[in-house]
């Protein structure tokens, strides 16, 4: 018998505690199972469709998941604030997705990475930040675990180092014999990525990319260290001596072709820093770092290119230059010139400043130096080759431009 007064059952909605409860749950099987870090972010991302990406506090991919066709950034290291700590998740500026998120991933009150979130579609991701909290915890758990044992350890010690934790040379390598690690006086850092590689055989190429670098920079001066970070390498190769240095860089510059030898269907790009102490390998790797974003930038990757070959470039891609970083980048394209002259009674400077006021005309040049055309030639030639130097390159003309202008205003 149907009575108007009463009011139709509804279904009870689900508790939102409920929920997490069952996510939890589920997540402590993905982490049973084995599966690590990679595991977790692909259960996550496949609960609330969109794309993971897990780095950790040193840009290294740990996992990515869940991109299927949906490009994301290689790494949020550039897309966070500055000096943000906090909990809830942290919106990541241009080019990411304004919905995107990275959340901390927390070992108590240090920070061991982030895991980052590009939801599909329009969806919102309020509504899952406390799922990605559960899954950011559960990895927190499989990373303090894994850096427990010797190989954490190891890894442990490269992270300090690059992070300029150590105050003085004794210091590191006391830790580091604790830690079973032979260093070598000096590093050359080269970092190399690979370029367009599909989620799918990523892990595949990027295993063999390092395969191919570390038979290229295989060194007789001690074991080359691999780290791996923001999606692709940092390879710090022992140099005790310039000499060394000087081989690393050369071999670097070479991986290209190794790629293409190894019949690897992928272009990669990187970059070479100079030759450092091993308490400043820090500053070799910042410097690859930016070779390589300069490589890309401006020469259309496909190469390895050293640092100290870049002339002008680093000053203009740096922000906050000092006009002793300028004198100093004057100094060093200009004083083996200065120091030739000064040995040989020449006029190489001159005649590389006169050529440009002239706009490279040689027949101009030759007239105000009061020489055959011919010897202008020539010491053109010497230039090229005394400072390492293409004056038919645009890149390399800027250079000397810039050097020479440098030199001018402090003259």
């Amino acid at each position: 018998m149907h009575d108007e007064k009463v009011v139709a059952a509804r279904r009870l909605r689900r508790d939102s505690s409920e929920t997490l409860l069952g996510y939890a749950e589920a997540l402590a099987r993905v982490a049973a199972g084995g599966g690590g870090a990679q595991a977790l972010a692909a259960h996550l991302a496949a609960t609330i469709d969109a794309a993971v990406l897990i780095e950790d506090t040193q840009w290294r991919h740990l996992a990515v998941a869940g991109t299927s066709e949906r490009a994301i950034p290689p790494s949020v290291r550039d897309l966070l604030p500055k000096d943000t700590d906090v909990d809830d998740g942290v919106r990541l500026a241009p080019p990411a997705d304004a919905r995107a998120r990275a959340f901390p991933v927390r070992a108590g009150e240090t920070r061991l990475g982030w895991i980052s979130v590009f939801p599909a579609g329009t969806r919102a991701l309020d509504e899952h930040a406390g799922l990605v909290r559960l899954t950011a915890a559960q990895i927190a758990v499989e990373l303090s675990r894994d850096s427990g044992g010797g190989r954490g350890r190891r890894r442990g010690f490269w992270d300090r180092l690059l992070a300029r934790a150590y105050e003085d040379p004794l210091e590191a390598r006391e830790d580091a014999q604790a830690r079973g690690i032979a260093l070598a006086p000096g590093y050359v850092a080269v970092a190399v990525e690979g370029e367009g590689l599909d989620e799918a055989v990523a892990s595949q190429k990027n295993a063999e990319i390092r395969r191919v670098c570390l038979d290229t920079l295989g060194s007789r001066t001690g074991e080359v260290i691999v780290i791996e970070r923001g999606g692709g390498f940092f390879f710090l190769v022992p140099a005790p001596l310039e000499v060394d240095a000087a081989n690393a860089r050369t071999a670097a510059t070479l991986i290209p072709r190794g790629i293409v030898r190894a019949g690897l269907d992928v272009k990669v790009v990187g970059g070479v820093g100079r030759h450092a102490e091993m308490i400043s390998v820090a500053q070799s790797v910042d410097e690859s770092r930016e070779a390589m974003i300069i490589a890309r930038r401006m020469f259309g990757g496909g190469r390895v290119m050293p640092y100290d070959d870049l002339g002008v470039y680093p000053l203009l891609h740096r922000t906050g230059a000092t006009r002793e970083d300028w004198r100093a980048f004057a100094t060093r394209v200009l004083e083996p010139l200065r120091a030739y002259d000064e040995k040989h009674q020449t006029e190489l400077v001159r005649t590389l400043k006169l050529f440009f006021d002239v706009g490279q005309n040689i027949k101009e040049a030759a007239a105000r130096l009061n020489v055959h055309r011919h010897t202008v030639f020539y010491r053109l030639r010497q230039i090229g080759e005394i400072g390492r130097l293409d004056l038919d390159s645009p890149h390399d003309q800027l250079t000397v431009r810039a050097a020479l202008a440098v030199d001018a205003l402090d003259a």
